[in-house]
């Protein structure tokens, strides 16, 4: 990606931060970037085209930082693993993650869908092999990483100490898919 659209997107994930969603406007952008209305609509077309960018480099960030996790040698530490890069993740990066939970309208679902692939191959191999519970793929995110979500959310709001808790969720997210 450009530095002209990657600084792009950086002013908007501060806009959001400093005024959420509808902090982001065309002319909020241009100031903050230094960047003309022209070279906006160049690199992404819309507000909504930031948006849908902005989720996508999001995204595609939290999945690559989860990705190593996949070379764990059992089922258990896998699970925990992912779950613990998930939670390190969003700690380190907490615009980007309130962004990812406030802006879903904004996901465009074939790049979820590409983005996410490799996890959910190692998750159906190793319920293909008997190592994880059997569950349908789409419960994967509301159930199995259910207690991730949750205190992903209570730590975005503030209100959660997800460093103390990182271990006790990931026990969570275990109990749920272990066989």
């Amino acid at each position: 990606m450009s530095d002209r659209r990657q600084s792009l997107l950086h002013a908007a994930l501060r806009l959001v931060e400093e005024g959420g969603l509808d902090a982001v406007t065309i002319a909020a952008l241009t100031e903050r970037s230094g960047m003309s209305n022209g070279s906006i609509y160049h690199h992404f077309g819309s507000r909504a085209g930031v948006f849908a960018q902005l989720y996508a480099d999001s995204y595609s960030r939290c999945v690559a930082a989860m990705l190593p996790a996949l070379q764990a040698p059992t089922a258990a530490e896998g699970v925990r693993g992912l779950t613990l890069s998930y939670l390190d993740w969003v700690m380190a990066n907490p615009s980007r993650a309130r962004f990812l939970y406030a802006a879903p309208d904004h996901a465009d679902p074939a790049v979820k869908t590409s983005e996410f692939a490799p996890v959910l191959a190692w998750f159906l191999d190793r319920m293909a092999s008997g190592e994880l519970r059997s569950v349908p793929p789409w419960t994967l995110e509301p159930v199995a990483m259910g207690p991730a979500h949750e205190a992903v959310r209570r730590f975005l709001l503030g209100v959660f100490d997800l460093a103390q808790a990182r271990e006790v969720v990931a026990d969570a997210v275990w109990a749920v898919l272990k066989p």
